[in-house]
């Protein structure tokens, strides 16, 4: 008697057959190949074929991992886990001065079959130092890119006063936050000299 073999993949379509006589083996065909999956086996015996055969090809799923770059930032875990299978965001890193934009590429929906590197996108943020005077002349805000360098201002001016510098330390470089700093004054002393012009001084009146 002869027999019919079938070959199929998971899905049911057809990949080969064979014609056999009765007790004989068939002819495998090459592993198929499924994205995200490796090729196990066959999953009925064919060494000894006594019947009609269909015979379907099993799997095991691939895990895969998804690492990430922080590019500067604070660490991201990275993730593995099986393919198709859903994958839940991480929380965004975070880094000094500068805004979270996102990943490049994008964090998939669903874990894809291969290994996979994120890189995390920065926009640096700006910052100002406001200046209060305190009674003095106006000095202008300063705004400009966190960590770039920053010049000091002239000192303001205020009639009967003597400068005496700012209440905290111009930064070399522009913070990662907004700062206010206020002038510090003394005060100037003057003396007055009467000319008597003839008259007496007297210690009591004078």
């Amino acid at each position: 008697k002869k027999y019919t073999v079938t070959f199929k993949d998971w899905d049911g379509s057809p990949i080969a057959s064979n014609i056999v006589r009765h007790g004989t083996a068939a002819t495998a065909p090459a592993d198929p190949v499924r994205e995200g999956y490796t090729f196990d086996c066959w999953d009925v015996a064919f060494d000894n074929v006594t019947e009609n055969l269909t015979i379907t090809a099993t799997y095991t799923i691939n895990q895969y991992t998804i690492s990430f770059d922080s590019a500067g930032g604070s660490a991201v875990a990275a993730i593995t886990q099986d393919y198709g299978t859903e994958i839940e965001a991480p929380a965004n890193s975070t880094r000094e001065g500068y805004t979270f934009m996102g990943w490049n590429p994008e964090v998939p929906g669903t874990m894809p079959a291969g290994n996979l590197e994120l890189t995390a996108q920065w926009e640096i943020n700006q910052y100002t130092i406001t200046f209060d005077s305190a009674g003095g002349t106006p000095v202008a805000a300063i705004t400009q890119d966190y960590g770039t360098q920053v010049t000091k201002p002239v000192d303001p001016t205020r009639p009967g006063y003597t400068f005496d510098g700012w209440d905290k330390d111009i930064p070399e470089a522009m913070p990662a936050e907004n700062i206010i700093i206020t002038a510090q004054w003394k005060a100037v002393e003057y003396s007055i000299t009467y000319e008597l012009d003839g008259g007496t001084n007297h210690a009591d009146n004078p």
